[in-house]
């Protein structure tokens, strides 16, 4: 009977072993989670390449050189410029397109432009 138990509790523990391997991988693969100051909001629109808007209203980027997100604020900063982007001027809920990180456009219609020359957002009305 000891040998049909040894196998079976081996079988087990590597079973185990691979679960937690896994669910600790996916923790690893999951930056945003791990580095995000408000991991319990969701993606609601992407920019870019790379750009991700949450429902916290936070805009982050990925920076594949250090393999981290990090707030479009902060991205400018790793590039040695200082932007106020955040926050956005209307709630994330209400956004309905981003083609880049300083064009909104809003589910009523109105357009958003991060001026770069004054670093803040403009409302530039409906086309």
């Amino acid at each position: 009977m000891n040998r049909l138990i040894l196998p079976r509790l081996l079988a087990a523990t590597a079973a185990v072993a691979i679960g937690l391997a896994a669910l600790w991988a996916l923790q690893v693969d999951s930056p945003a989670q791990a580095a995000s100051p408000a991991s319990g909001s969701t993606v609601v629109a992407t920019y870019g390449v790379g750009g991700v808007l949450k429902s916290n209203g936070f805009l982050y980027q990925w920076r594949p050189e250090k393999k981290v997100w990090v707030t479009i604020d902060e991205s400018f900063r790793m590039d040695g410029e200082t932007r106020k982007v955040l926050p956005i001027p209307v709630a994330a809920s209400e956004v309905a397109r981003m083609e880049g990180f300083g064009f909104i456009v809003t589910r009523s219609g109105s357009c958003w432009l991060y001026n770069l020359d004054s670093n803040r957002w403009e409302n530039i009305g409906r086309p």
